[in-house]
């Protein structure tokens, strides 16, 4: 498949927390020509969210680990980076009317990856540059920096230490 200019330099988060599916969908969207980055639940799809300015598309399942689930990551987003693009997925269960904020999709599992992709040009196509979000943290949602390590001559995220508890 031949990726539109649109493509080759839109990102698309994927918030999943089955390994398995995040990285197939991963692949579909990379075959694309889009460049995926990939987070497990919505605490670390928020910390990407806030170093990276490039994301166009955040592609994420209704139900996952944590405290925010994929519908309240969606009201976060499009409240904090209003241009960008969401994709709520789910093969349990579709939203209620309503359940969804303005202008979010949904997309139904098992998906096909045509529709995945057609879905994610579409959102990409219909937004405009993505600047950087709000530096103001959501209420109650505390955020660590990324923590870089260098392996091999390439960086990769480390673990945070944590502060003495004692």
């Amino acid at each position: 498949m031949t990726a539109n200019p649109h493509q080759q330099s839109a990102a698309v988060l994927i918030v999943e927390d089955d390994l398995l599916v995040r990285m197939i969908s991963s692949d579909i969207l990379t075959d694309a020509g889009f460049r995926a980055f990939e987070a497990h639940d919505a605490q670390e799809a928020m910390t990407l969210l806030e170093v990276r300015t490039d994301v166009r598309v955040v592609f994420t399942d209704r139900n996952m680990p944590g405290e925010m689930d994929g519908i309240g990551l969606a009201r976060l987003v499009r409240k904090r980076w209003p241009e960008v693009g969401i994709i709520v997925t789910s093969g349990k269960m579709q939203p209620a009317p309503g359940d969804l904020p303005e202008g979010v999709k949904f997309l139904l599992k098992p998906y096909r990856p045509s529709t995945l992709i057609e879905e994610v040009e579409a959102l990409v196509s219909a937004g405009g540059d993505v600047e950087q979000g709000a530096s103001v943290l959501p209420e109650g949602m505390v955020m660590q920096s990324p923590v870089m390590a260098e392996v091999g001559g390439q960086g990769i995220a480390a673990a945070v230490a944590e502060a003495d508890k004692s």
